[in-house]
């Protein structure tokens, strides 16, 4: 085998291997490994009718959204959400979609990010991103969730 194709492919699993480290770092820090993706949708549900303006809801809606998601979430016993996971979890999402400082974010770029994010596996999370509500069948396609990410 060539050398050279040997330390490309090496360099590429060098750099996979850091994003997945990076994204449970994230996942821990927003304390979302104990979320699944199951759960995801009926805190997104109530925010898919009050939208504004380009699909886009406020720090205080995502807030909220969030704080629906953590409480039943921490219904089950083994899991303990502390408070500062909202707080993680909303700054994360503003640092990274809200570039404008408009305070305002995308609910399908929240939507995207919060199932990334889900304790669940990669073939969960897969399907959750193609069904993670059952009244939007299509709440996030597999192009615009690749076109958000990048």
């Amino acid at each position: 085998m060539d050398p050279n194709k040997i330390n490309g492919l090496e360099g590429a699993l060098s750099a996979v291997y850091r994003a997945a480290l990076k994204l449970r770092s994230l996942q821990k820090l927003c304390q979302m490994d104990g979320v699944r993706t199951c759960s995801l949708s009926s805190a997104l549900q109530s925010h898919g009718r009050n939208v504004g303006p380009g699909g886009k809801i406020s720090k205080e809606e995502v807030g909220a959204c969030l704080q629906r998601l953590f409480q039943g979430v921490s219904q089950d016993p083994p899991y303990q959400m502390t408070p500062e996971a909202i707080e993680h979890t909303t700054r994360l999402l503003f640092k990274l979609f809200d570039r404008e400082q408009s305070g305002f974010v995308s609910l399908r770029s929240m939507e995207v990010v919060l199932i990334a994010l889900s304790g669940d596996s990669l073939s969960a999370k897969h399907a959750g991103r193609r069904h993670p509500c059952p009244s939007k069948p299509t709440c996030a396609s597999f192009l615009g969730s690749r076109t958000l990410m990048y």
